[in-house]
């Protein structure tokens, strides 16, 4: 069953995905950018000031020491780009199938499964941390996880995935020692976001969100994304596509392209906010939320005045994004 609704959260998402690519408009369609690339929107001036070569099928990005850190799906590496020069420093052969990357607790993390060895159970993962000083890999913890979403912080991995006894669930991974706890958190929550203080598990299928502490590994709250009275009044509950920690929020999108707002202590949904047709990614950093459309644009969304900006063309349809060193960073795939 774990398995198998990881299947479907990901196919969902690559829905979503074949849907934007079949409805890009032509504006976007005509302007630099194309595929396997990362196109890099200057924070400040907001425009798009370079597109950078990676592997093939780029996914995931996420943005830290210095660098812009890909995820090539395609042929299973990881591609280092340096922040300031805005070029490829390494692109590093993985020994596991990555299913996710995140960037914390003393380098970049992925999470997959071994490459070749057909005959794992299906509740072993391994985390693997990339030093990004060396580009080379310096920990790798076997688990008991299943994991294939997971985040950073509070010296732990944060993950979902299926646990001994088949069971699915979500889980604590401690990153020197890979010792597993497991975190009841009353949903399935297939989307994490982390930081030093707590945790957030965002259930796609459930349309809620929950909320442990770093500290305690237990849930402190949790809540749904729609009340009961806009359920009452016929209105459907958002489809979140990702999830953001930043300027004292937790930032969702959602597939209806509306950004939700919510307090970090989950008292509430505080706004939501219309920024394009579809959302398919979300990221803060460099003051700001930004969300990349199925439309070829990313959309800054202020959290000071909870207003989205003029759309920023890039010329693709983006998969991951991710902000830092200055710069925004969209996989094109």
């Amino acid at each position: 069953m774990g398995v198998i609704a990881a299947a479907v959260v990901v196919a969902a998402l690559d829905v979503v995905v074949w849907i934007a690519a079949h409805e890009a408009t032509p504006a976007a369609a005509a302007r630099p950018g194309g595929a396997d690339v990362v196109a890099v929107i200057d924070a400040s001036s907001r425009r798009v000031v370079d597109n950078v070569p990676v592997g093939r099928s780029p996914t995931l990005v996420a943005s830290g020491y210095g660098g812009a850190w890909v995820l090539n799906k395609g042929e299973g590496t990881v591609t280092h780009i340096d922040e300031a020069t805005r070029r490829v420093v390494a692109t590093l052969p993985l020994d596991v199938t990555p299913s996710d990357l995140t960037v914390g607790v003393g380098g970049v993390w992925l999470v997959g499964r071994t490459r070749g060895d057909s005959t794992q159970a299906l509740e072993t993962a391994r985390l693997e941390r990339i030093n990004p000083r060396t580009d080379r890999v310096d920990r790798r913890l076997d688990t008991q996880t299943g994991a294939f979403v997971m985040a950073a912080g509070g010296n732990a991995l944060w993950s979902t995935g299926l646990l001994p006894g088949h069971v699915r669930g979500a889980a604590r991974s401690d990153a020197t020692t890979g010792a597993v706890r497991r975190v009841d958190i009353e949903i399935y929550g297939d989307m994490i976001a982390a930081n030093d203080e707590a945790a957030y598990w965002v259930g796609s299928i459930a349309s809620r969100v929950a909320r442990v502490s770093t500290r305690t590994g237990r849930l402190t709250s949790s809540m749904p994304l729609a009340s009961d009275a806009s359920l009452a009044a016929g209105h459907v509950p958002p489809n979140p596509t990702g999830v953001a920690l930043g300027g004292g929020a937790l930032w969702i999108s959602a597939v209806d392209g509306s950004v939700l707002r919510i307090d970090q202590h989950l008292h509430g949904v505080v706004a939501s906010v219309p920024v394009c047709k579809n959302a398919l990614a979300i990221t803060y950093g460099e003051g700001a939320v930004w969300v990349a459309c199925s439309d070829s644009t990313v959309v800054r969304l202020d959290p000071k005045t909870g207003k989205a900006g003029a759309p920023i063309h890039i010329g693709g349809l983006p998969r991951g994004i991710a902000a830092g060193g200055g710069a925004v960073w969209v996989t094109l795939n």
